[in-house]
């Protein structure tokens, strides 16, 4: 079997179509891993200009850990109460220059903890707006944007008694009040862990031919009739497949966090998940939120990668697999959400696409039920991913065997 593999790690890296995808897929991790340091930038006020690349997000950094250890409630009615005394239209350009950039991120992140959930962009004017006699309550805003949201008459469908209590119980359990600093080194990490979804178009060129490779060069008929030629063969192509689908992932993503490591630190590793969306139920630190978006990735990737090596056993055609993989991960970018069928939502929340982005499923108050028992959107990631996986395993060999 050990010969076996060797021949197809050859056969892999012989084609030149799945060498130029491979180098294709790390330049693009550099070009973004550039791009996301060098338009980084941070205005400095004393000498009103832009300071940008590694030196502007260190005195961003610097900015934010100077701030304040803790959002104390207390600490949020003074940056509140400072806002309201200029007095201005929030939205206006002055209220920018003035009020906005120097604050930097505490503002959004303000602002956005006052604002409905089902809103885009942060209403800043509701900060104008708010009676600071007692203070700003912040964590109580907090729970209560969220129980809001819960109880929202949605067209599609209502949250269930079971999942309001799923989720608030969720919420009301993160730790408070939350760590702040600087977190956009965390923010970066978690971006350039977030390419690896398109790495899967990587994947899904190099998985293609592996198993009709040997129909369309007629080794398959001499290779079925081979003393191991049905298992071993089977065996030692899933295993390379698998193999070279976690290292490609590994090398290039985790190289490239590297790199951001030697050239910024980790600065922001151990702050809250919370400081990325205040209204994430998770107890999370940003560092576990990365490691957990690369394990969600590849656990997606291993699955879509058998699902492709089955349909690979089965059509017995490269193009054919390579077309169903293609229209896997892009088709449902194109789905929308149903106004109607809450059923249909719940589907397209696990397609790929979105699965992978762990940033926005964190915030996201998806969850499914049974009876009274509720998944969250997390748990049925793992769950849905981990059988789709088993079932394609289970019939890879007999698609390959049955079409000799």
């Amino acid at each position: 079997m050990a010969m076996m593999m060797r021949f197809e790690w050859k056969k892999i890296f012989e084609r030149r179509l799945n060498v130029a995808a491979m180098l294709l897929g790390y330049v693009l991790i550099a070009v973004c891993v550039f791009s996301y340091i060098s338009q980084a930038s941070f205005y400095d006020k004393d000498t009103d200009s832009y300071v940008k690349g590694i030196a502007g997000i260190r005195r961003a950094q610097e900015r934010d850990n100077g701030q304040t250890e803790e959002l104390t409630d207390a600490y949020v009615t003074e940056v509140i109460r400072e806002i309201q005394s200029y007095g201005m239209d929030l939205e206006s350009d002055e209220a920018y220059m003035e009020i906005v950039r120097p604050l930097g991120d505490i503002f959004y992140f303000t602002v956005n903890n006052y604002s409905d959930m089902r809103e885009m962009v942060g209403n800043r004017n509701a900060l104008m707006q708010l009676d600071l006699t007692d203070g700003a309550h912040f964590y109580e805003q907090r729970m209560k944007k969220i129980t809001d949201y819960l109880n929202v008459d949605f067209s599609f469908g209502n949250y269930k008694e079971a999942e309001k209590e799923y989720w608030l119980q969720k919420a009301q359990n993160t730790t408070v009040p939350f760590r702040w600093g600087g977190k956009n080194i965390m923010s970066i990490v978690q971006d350039t862990i977030g390419i690896g979804f398109y790495l899967v178009f990587v994947i899904i060129i190099c998985t293609s031919s592996v198993f009709s490779s040997e129909y369309e060069t007629g080794a398959a008929a001499l290779l079925l009739t081979t003393r191991h030629g049905k298992k071993r063969l089977v065996q030692s192509k899933i295993v390379v497949t698998l193999l070279f689908m976690v290292g490609y992932l590994a090398v290039g993503l985790l190289s490239a966090v590297g790199v951001i490591g030697l050239l910024l630190g980790f600065d922001g590793a151990s702050l809250p998940v919370q400081l990325w969306n205040s209204v994430i139920p998770y107890n999370m630190t940003m560092a576990e939120t990365c490691m957990a978006t690369f394990a969600v990735i590849v656990l997606i990737s291993a699955a879509l990668t058998l699902v492709l090596l089955c349909c690979s056993a089965g059509l017995r055609s490269s193009l054919a697999t390579l077309v169903i993989g293609m229209a896997i991960v892009i088709a449902p970018a194109f789905f929308p959400m149903s106004k109607e069928s809450g059923l249909w939502n719940h589907i397209n929340y696990l397609f790929p696409v979105r699965a992978m982005n762990l940033k926005d499923v964190l915030k996201s108050f998806v969850s499914y039920t049974v009876g009274d028992f509720v998944i969250s959107y997390t748990g049925m990631i793992v769950l849905v991913y981990t059988v789709i996986s088993v079932a394609a395993l289970l019939l890879i060999r007999r698609g390959f065997v049955k079409l000799r």
